[in-house]
């Protein structure tokens, strides 16, 4: 959408109030460019309002703000966990990740008893996370 403010050359109605915009007041011009979804057909939607007194471009720009409300989309959502149950899930990660690297030094020494018992701690740490938010996806 182009906005721009200029002196008006021919008469106009306002958009918001539709009085008429005389010859020589200034004028807020909005332009908004249309396209159908699944075609290649365009137009421009071109609205006048006063920009002095009455305000209308003002209090039409305010009303379509408060119609759209604003949501914040940016960034990582937050989570419905509180704190304390945000703690825990972080020791049960933090202990997967021991076993994780427990696991690679003991194929690298080839400590078959030893694989078995942490491998068995793994499937542990799944049972005791699933009340915590489920088994993250990284964990496959």
């Amino acid at each position: 959408m182009n906005v721009w403010i200029r002196k008006t050359r021919r008469r106009v109605k306002c958009f918001y109030c539709h009085k008429m915009i005389e010859t020589g007041e200034y004028q807020v011009v909005c332009q908004y460019f249309m396209k159908l979804k699944h075609s290649e057909k365009t137009w421009t939607k071109t609205m006048h309002f006063h920009a002095q007194t009455p305000n209308c471009w003002l209090e039409r720009a305010i009303m379509e703000l408060e119609s759209r409300p604003v949501i914040e989309t940016r960034g990582r959502k937050p989570d419905a966990m509180g704190d304390e149950m945000k703690e825990r899930r972080r020791k049960i990660l933090r202990r997967r990740a021991s076993v994780v690297q427990r696991i690679g030094e003991a194929t690298n020494s080839k400590k078959i008893g030893k694989l078995s018992h942490l491998f068995d701690l793994l499937e542990q740490l799944k049972i005791e996370i699933e009340p915590f938010g489920g088994v993250p996806k990284s964990w496959g």
